[in-house]
């Protein structure tokens, strides 16, 4: 069952001990402020949960399913969120990822050979 805004001012005023018109201004200030921001260009970094951007795609040619023709789509502006990885971790259940560790570098054997003489 998704979450709605409502239920996220209520949750908000429990966790806060205030009144639900307080969380609720609180909130939608928030939301005001994250699209103003993107609206702007600009991204949006929250540490611990992720960022905000602004995305554009370049217009293109789509095709009609129905009649297989090409149609010219035009550019669009979107939103993206990437979530940091303390969330990731969260929601998948995993640690972070571990860093890679340099294999360790191979030995150089070095070989007398013996009986080879002088060439």
């Amino acid at each position: 069952m998704p979450i709605t805004k409502n239920d996220l001012i209520n949750e908000t005023a429990i966790s806060c001990g205030t009144t639900k018109d307080c969380a609720k201004v609180v909130v939608e200030q928030f939301f005001d402020v994250v699209k103003d921001i993107v609206k702007a260009g600009n991204s949006l970094e929250i540490r611990g949960f992720g960022t905000f951007s602004p995305k554009t795609c370049n217009p293109r040619l789509g095709r009609n399913l129905q009649t297989g023709e090409l149609v010219p789509l035009a550019a669009c502006k979107s939103v993206s969120l990437k979530f940091s990885s303390e969330i990731k971790a969260a929601i998948i259940g995993s640690p972070k990822r571990a860093t890679k560790q340099a294999a360790p570098k191979k030995s150089v054997q070095v070989r007398e050979f013996e009986g080879i003489g002088s060439l």
